[in-house]
């Protein structure tokens, strides 16, 4: 019965293919103590049937390539603002802690390779899996592309993986616990340095009492540029939309919306709190409000301030982008699908939303033609060479060049009529799409050779990873902290960054109850990956000579 299943699973690649991804989808969801693998289970299951099904079971190798392209393309887009921003800030030190834990893990690969003579291909696996590094796997699988021991890399990425999990998970409840860290505390000031709030979106009424905002437009107040905005004005009876050409007088009434600390500093600027009168809010006869989609291309890319809604007497008051919602400032910018809370005159509600787009069928508009461009550019800069001594070179590759792009072109976010991003929803699919495809061809691939060497080296090639985990960890972790002098919930940000590890990031926030270390992952999360792309190469160049 069994050589029968594995005998039609051979004539059928496809049903190997969403078999492997199936299994490895399911499997995802088990976790123990709330920490699981992930999507990476996807990998494992292939590596099972691979082995059961031997070299029948192999899947093209344009699979492998088509997902790991679609995977790090994704990634790039979404990192590049944040990654940009950051670095301008304080980028030279976070790119020389990234660069020095990957340095540390290549120094302990190089040292356990001689001392313990491992195979090269296999420690390099090593390297990568003790990372968590997905596209610097697919470096080193390329450039050993034909050569004896081209499935070694996959191998001991698999037996390292969970490790580069595991382990720096252990290590953020042991410096917990040592140090007794107050996480709270640590998540407060994360917060501060990241620019946001953990508090969601509030909104209060204020009296305009204060003679130096009497007279001033509210563009021109020094609240323009902060998470702050305000939405109507009543003067008297009359109510009316507050734009930016609004000029405030003595005993208007102001709703303003932001985070409670935000409004604070507005109370201070424009005048008290309104409380015994009934609120600009509770009329929507005259002024109304509604959640609208952004969809239309013309408007995506460009800075709030650009949105253009001066003549429909309109203003966008929150934004919802994925799962969190937030006051946007002038400069925040504008991607597709995000929702935007619109107030504005009942009768131009409509006239907005034709404005805006406010449509799912418009979400669902791929622009290919962006999408191949830069696609194209990035595989022509992977194939760049870097010469290295005695005739070898490097290649950013197939997993390089794209992110490379990417960032650039997620930062830019649009040129002329181009728009480079992708819609949140599309970019997570197109990313997970990708992910489970490579995980599923490497996997098949290297199935057999992966139970040969747990059999014969399973616990060194375990400790070798333990090793080259524990190094890298301990140096993102507490480098950032005392190297860099952050606060402890940013600098597990930088070790899910520095591992580029989604999972370790999921766990951070909900260790410290912040997203602030999502911040701190998008800043060191490309350094960390490019120099892992380069280094993994470096290395079994160093190791095979």
């Amino acid at each position: 019965m069994l050589e029968t299943i594995r005998q039609t699973l051979a004539h059928s690649p496809l049903v190997v293919l969403f078999l492997t991804v199936g299994l490895g989808y399911l499997l995802s969801h088990v976790k123990v103590r709330g920490v699981g693998l992930g999507v990476a289970t996807v990998l494992f299951v292939g590596l099972a049937l691979g082995a059961w099904g031997g070299a029948a079971f192999e899947l093209p190798e344009i699979i492998s390539q088509f997902g790991l392209l679609l995977f790090v393309y994704a990634v790039g887009l979404e990192a590049g603002p944040a990654f940009f921003r950051i670095l301008r800030r304080r980028g030279l030190g976070i790119a020389a802690l990234a660069l020095g834990a990957v340095l540390v893990a290549a120094l302990v690969v190089v040292g356990a390779t001689r001392l313990l003579h491992l195979d090269p291909a296999l420690a390099t696996g090593l390297f990568c899996g003790s990372l968590t590094n997905t596209p610097a796997l697919a470096a080193v699988t390329e450039a050993l592309h034909g050569a004896p021991g081209a499935m070694l890399p996959a191998v001991g990425y698999s037996i390292a993986y969970p490790l580069g999990v595991v382990i720096p998970i252990l290590l953020v409840e042991l410096t917990v616990r040592l140090a007794r860290v107050d996480v709270s505390r640590a998540a407060k000031s994360a917060e501060r340095l990241a620019g946001h709030s953990v508090e969601p979106p509030t909104a209060r009424d204020f009296r305009v009492t204060n003679a130096g905002v009497v007279g001033v437009a509210i563009g021109q107040l020094p609240l323009a540029h902060m998470p702050l905005r305000i939405s109507r004005v009543m003067r008297g009876e009359r109510l009316s939309v507050a734009t930016a050409a609004t000029v405030l007088a003595l005993e208007d009434m102001v709703h303003v919306v932001g985070p409670r600390s935000a409004l604070e500093e507005a109370q201070a600027l424009i005048g008290p709190v309104v409380v015994d009168a009934p609120s600009p809010l509770s009329r929507r006869d005259e002024v109304d409000f509604r959640r609208m989609i952004l969809s239309n291309p013309e408007l995506v890319g460009h800075p709030l301030a650009d949105l253009g809604l001066e003549p429909f007497e309109a203003t966008v008051t929150r934004l919802r982008r994925g799962d969190r919602d937030f006051v946007p400032t002038a400069d925040t910018i504008l991607e597709r699908g995000d929702r935007l809370r619109i107030v504005a005159r009942a009768d131009q509600m409509d006239r907005v939303a034709k404005y805006i787009g406010d449509s799912f069928h418009g979400l669902t508009d791929m622009d290919f033609l962006s999408l191949s461009i830069g696609v194209v550019l990035g595989l022509l800069i992977g194939m760049i060479p870097l010469p290295l001594p005695g005739g070898m070179h490097l290649q950013f590759g197939m997993a390089g060049g794209p992110l490379l792009v990417a960032l650039f072109l997620g930062w830019r976010g649009r040129t002329g009529p181009f728009v480079w991003n992708l819609p949140l929803a599309a970019n997570l699919a197109m990313r997970q799409l990708g992910l489970v495809m490579f995980f599923s061809a490497v996997g098949l691939r290297a199935g057999g050779h992966f139970t040969h060497a747990l059999a014969t080296q399973g616990p060194l090639l375990l400790a070798v990873g333990a090793a080259v985990t524990l190094g890298a960890a301990g140096m993102l972790l507490w480098g950032s902290m005392a190297l860099l002098k952050q606060d402890f919930v940013s600098a597990t940000g930088h070790l899910a960054g520095g591992q580029t590890q989604p999972a370790l990031l999921t766990f951070a926030g909900e260790r410290s109850q912040s997203e602030a270390p999502n911040t701190a992952y998008a800043a060191i999360y490309p350094t960390a990956m490019i120099a892992k792309i380069l280094v993994a190469q470096l290395l079994i160049w160093l190791l095979m000579r």
